[in-house]
């Protein structure tokens, strides 16, 4: 099979030849495999890892001729963000961030929000009114047609629409504003999720006449603990507008891809029953994943991988081998399972607990599963 066979194989609930393995790897994670493997790229990093090239992500991008700033470069380039996506997703809604904490090598640890540009608002027209980023703007979508004609037979093609009412919404309000919003405000949060869910919904069919086989949605409802909200506000408020995007897909027989992070059991079955096909992380420190394989896994597909808070970084290789081989046993038999890293590996992860890793997913994911 190749890469995009094995991933559409497993996506209809049988089993392809070998579980599909993924990698979820921070930029200086990657430059240490990279020294450890002997490649100089992380194209032959992730062959050396068996981690297939089968999907491909595509969203809109810059306007033709948006020439970034310096600070923008040199913030994408310390981090290993792509700058094209970042704009689109942050600098060009308003939204302003700060370099975080540097570790060796002075790669970035992470980031922070310094403006909220809606926050300010104080009545609901003022959103009805805010120009937003132009979908029509030429070039918008140059890099989705180029990537579907490119890569359409060998990769499955999915629209990014990256955060798009919860994490977008937070985003331009602020986190502590637009909650308080749900709570004493809802004409203001309905306001601006309404005024999202209109513009996704456009977005979502534009990817899709690009050539996009299915849509991706990035959320982070959850903590390790808890979702964010009630699941009886996200039903309320949330489920119908995601059902309303997911439909986008659905009524063209397309794929949902659905991300977040955090403990979301409350709500799983409330996004297989309005379209997800795809799920992840389905985080192994907050979640039991073989109680979702029991409950969904024929109409769920579950793109999870090891615990990057517990065993990655801080388990020895053997321990990475068992929670591997655990997974492995009650997740991949009947197909609908990815594997690899279950987030982003960071700075901290010891490069022979991944070795570890995907040295136990190439000699034992083979179909049919004969884990010791």
């Amino acid at each position: 099979m190749n890469p995009k066979e094995r991933l559409l194989t497993t996506l209809d609930h049988r089993e392809p030849d070998r579980v599909p393995l993924t990698a979820r790897l921070w930029l200086d994670t990657r430059i240490k495999l990279r020294n450890h493997y002997g490649v100089g790229s992380d194209e032959e990093l992730y062959e050396k890892l068996g981690v297939d090239p089968d999907r491909a992500y595509v969203g809109v991008g810059p306007p033709r001729g948006w020439r970034p700033a310096p600070e923008f470069l040199e913030f994408c380039g310390e981090t290993g963000y792509d700058e094209n996506s970042q704009y689109v997703t942050y600098e060009e809604w308003g939204i302003e961030r700060k370099l975080g904490s540097k570790g060796p090598g002075r790669i970035l640890r992470q980031f922070y929000f310094t403006l909220h540009p809606w926050e300010r608002f104080r009545d609901v027209g003022e959103v009805e009114e805010v120009e937003l980023p132009d979908l029509e703007a030429p070039g918008r979508f140059d890099h989705a047609l180029d990537v579907a004609t490119d890569y359409g037979e060998t990769r499955l093609i999915f629209g990014d629409l990256g955060h798009c009412q919860w994490t977008k919404a937070w985003e331009l309000r602020g986190m502590i504003t637009f909650m308080k919003d749900l709570h004493i405000n809802t004409k203001m949060a309905e306001a601006i999720l309404d005024r999202l869910n209109d513009y996704y919904v456009e977005m979502a069919d534009r990817l899709l006449d690009a050539g996009a086989e299915g849509l991706r949605f990035s959320e982070d409802w959850g903590n390790n603990k808890s979702m964010f909200i009630s699941p009886e506000m996200w039903r309320r408020t949330f489920k119908p507008r995601y059902k309303r995007l997911f439909d986008r897909a659905k009524r063209r027989g397309r794929f949902v891809y659905f991300h977040s992070d955090g403990n979301i059991t409350p709500i799983v079955g409330d996004l297989v029953e309005i379209g997800v096909d795809i799920l992840n992380p389905v985080q192994p420190e907050c979640m039991d994943q073989v109680e979702v394989k029991r409950r969904y896994g024929d109409r769920l597909t579950i793109d999870t991988g090891i615990s990057v808070q517990r065993a990655l970084p801080y388990g020895t290789a053997e321990e990475v081998k068992e929670e591997a081989l655990h997974a492995l046993k009650h997740l991949a038999p009947g197909g609908g399972f990815v594997y690899g890293t279950s987030h982003y590996a960071m700075y901290d992860v010891p490069v022979e607990n991944i070795v570890a890793l995907y040295d136990t997913c190439r000699r034992y994911g083979k179909y049919p599963m004969r884990i010791p």
